[in-house]
């Protein structure tokens, strides 16, 4: 999985996606993270030092997103619903308290409620205490500093097993096994905006992961790409 940060003008928050994704399925999430229609997005690719990588391309049937770090989603629709609300809230937004926010019938948080989105599905709730179960469970199996595995789809990479628990800079909930790879399979160094979880190691040797797809074990040793097999001449 990759973790990108959407940006629109009502969407400002990190999401996880597979690291190759349809076009549709990534519209589809994106619609339901901003409110745009996927027919009026224009999605822009950034890298981490925010260098635009390229637009979205939707005649493209499947988007890579490994170097992907910010997702930014503008509504090319004036007539909108996602602009009519900004136009509709631009001159209020900052007099008003949370509170009124609250109370407001026309404000993405009530398109929210409305449509029963994110924490508004009646089955938000137990879906995030079934997967943080899960998160325990998994992690009650695992050996720190120990080889591992990491299996997530369909791509295998393997490494040893440094950190295991919660990551504040990411949120105070979820738990996160921080993985030193074999090879610069991963996005860091061991460190999460700016604080050191282990390591250092040489750059993109780090990682964080969610504990279900991790294993450890000795028989996870270093992949030699030049070994032979009887199955192979």
């Amino acid at each position: 999985m990759s973790r990108i940060f959407i940006e629109s003008d009502f969407c400002s928050t990190w999401k996880d996606f597979p690291i190759k994704i349809s076009t549709i399925q990534l519209c589809d999430r994106l619609h339901n993270l901003t409110g745009i229609e996927p027919i009026d997005m224009n999605i822009q690719f950034k890298s981490k030092n925010e260098q635009e990588l390229a637009q979205l391309d939707k005649n493209l049937s499947e988007i890579d997103l490994s170097r992907v770090e910010k997702l930014v989603v503008n509504d090319t629709n004036e007539n909108s619903m996602v602009n009519q609300l900004k136009n509709s809230t631009t001159q209020e937004t900052f007099k008003l308290s949370e509170e009124d926010y609250r109370r407001k019938q026309d404000s993405v948080l009530q398109w929210k409620k409305d449509s029963k989105l994110g924490r508004f599905d009646p089955t938000y709730q137990s879906k995030l205490e079934q997967e943080r179960a899960l998160q325990q469970d998994r992690l009650a199996t695992l050996e720190l500093n120990q080889r591992c595995i990491v299996e997530n789809q369909g791509m295998e990479r393997r490494g040893w097993l440094r950190y295991m628990g919660r990551i504040p800079e990411i949120n105070n909930d979820d738990l996160w096994c921080g993985i030193e790879f074999d090879e610069p399979m991963g996005k860091n160094d061991g460190s999460v905006k700016g604080k050191q979880y282990f390591g250092p190691v040489a750059t993109n040797y780090g990682g964080f992961v969610k504990p279900n797809f991790v294993k450890t074990g000795p028989q996870y040793t270093p992949i030699d790409e030049f070994a032979s097999s009887d199955e192979e001449i």
